[in-house]
């Protein structure tokens, strides 16, 4: 679960130090990778991105989307699992779904025992269960690592996945860090007190307090102010599964395929917001997917052993159809057919139709390589983005008041000759 405070860090900015000065910065950078919790994370589809290319993970792209009615969410194709950010309200019930004793064969899945993590919990629900995409050395050794284990010890796993956990807490704060120490240790003390008027009403509130409870999350519509939970959806043997890190086994929704997988996961996701009635509640739907620079890299180098293949054949046949100085130079890629290639097709092909589809060829490659640069521009854009959201400005911000304050007390310290008045005449 993501807690409504966040939380942040442990020492303060010292007035003596410059608005930038490195030493500072390092210490906050080692403050987060030392520190054994988990901050929350904003519901930003390139936060999801960063975490996993910090993993090691390329193939796999996040792609926010803006509704989950029906008829936008059939237009999704190509999707490995959803992720829904909702209201977090321990009254939820999985009305729908279907509570297993074990889980089902090929199926990889996580409790969460890690306050504020829920949104990692739920990007490695998704990702472990893609068996045919590349995820990287350090999530696959991650996977085959907690391949036997049960979810409550995968989730002790996760909570010691250092690098994960790095990535995760590189957007949060110092003050996040302080507050979320603060909580567990208001939640330490609490327990340890007998008198404390909390535990003594859950102890001894009996089957009276938590039947009301109970009548009081029935009659009502859930209505939560800050706590926000992620869950993972995902595909797995014909049927889509809800995974709720904070659930004790997944919950089977219904039966699915990779057609209508995002409409499934829309009408569960609608089920669930409808107990909502403020509309003004946030939510937030992640889609992940392949991600475009690989898929764009294989086809460019595909079709540039093409264009070699077409090249060496009109050597033999033609040698004046071949390409000229000029195109060579222009910066157009030829590579040489690999012993896996097969292009059967261009045997009986004419002079004129070896030309004719070297052109296509080469008319595709301009636009993949238009597109690589439209992507490398964004994914340049995100980059920044990242930076400025990871950047704590707390420091310079402190300073800055400090050195403000400082120039106002001298100025007011200082003694201000006295105007003389003039005399009259």
């Amino acid at each position: 679960m993501a807690s409504s405070s966040n939380i942040g860090g442990s020492t303060r900015v010292k007035s003596n130090i410059s608005p930038c000065a490195a030493p500072e910065i390092r210490g906050i950078v080692e403050q987060k990778e030392n520190w054994g919790g988990w901050a929350t994370t904003l519901n930003d589809a390139t936060i999801f991105e960063y975490i996993m290319r910090q993993v090691g993970c390329e193939s796999v792209a996040v792609r926010e989307l803006y509704s989950m009615e029906e008829d936008y969410l059939r237009e999704v194709k190509s999707c490995y699992g959803i992720i829904f950010l909702m209201p977090y309200n321990e009254h939820y019930e999985t009305q729908a779904g279907e509570e297993l004793k074990d889980l089902p064969d090929g199926m990889w899945y996580s409790n969460q025992i890690a306050d504020n993590a829920c949104a990692s919990y739920a990007l490695l629900n998704i990702l472990m269960n893609l068996n045919n995409v590349p995820l990287g050395t350090q999530l696959e050794g991650f996977r085959e690592f907690t391949l036997g284990l049960l979810p409550p010890h995968r989730g002790q796993a996760v909570d010691g996945f250092k690098s994960i956990k790095n990535a995760h807490n590189s957007f949060c704060f110092r003050y996040e860090i302080e507050e979320a120490d603060l909580i567990l240790y208001e939640e330490a003390v609490r327990d340890s007190d007998p008198k404390s008027e909390l535990k003594s009403k859950e102890n001894h509130g009996g089957k009276k307090y938590k039947t009301e409870e109970a009548e009081v999350a029935r009659g009502h519509t859930d209505q939560i102010d800050g706590p926000h939970h992620y869950i993972a959806y995902v595909q797995v043997g014909g049927c889509l599964w809800e995974l709720d890190g904070l659930k004790q086994t997944p919950f089977k929704v219904g039966d699915c395929n990779n057609e209508n997988f995002a409409v499934c996961v829309g009408s569960r996701m609608r089920e669930l917001t409808a107990r909502c009635s403020d509309l003004s509640i946030d939510f937030g739907i992640f889609a992940l997917e392949p991600a475009k620079a690989p898929q764009l890299d294989k086809q460019h180098q595909a079709n540039a052993r093409e264009i070699g293949a077409i090249e060496r054949k009109l050597q033999e046949i033609d040698p004046h159809s071949s390409l000229r100085k000029e195109d060579l130079l222009s910066g157009l890629l030829i590579l040489p057919p690999s012993d896996t290639d097969d292009f059967g097709h261009h045997n009986g092909m004419m002079t004129e139709q070896l030309v004719e589809l070297r052109t296509d060829l080469i008319q595709k490659q301009k636009a993949i390589e238009m597109e690589k640069d439209n992507l490398f521009n964004e994914e340049s854009r995100k980059a920044l983005e990242l930076a400025r959201n990871r950047h704590d400005y707390e420091p310079f911000i402190l300073t800055m008041a400090t050195m403000v304050w400082a120039q106002q007390q001298a100025e007011a310290k200082t003694i201000k000759p006295k105007k003389k008045g003039r005399k009259g005449r």
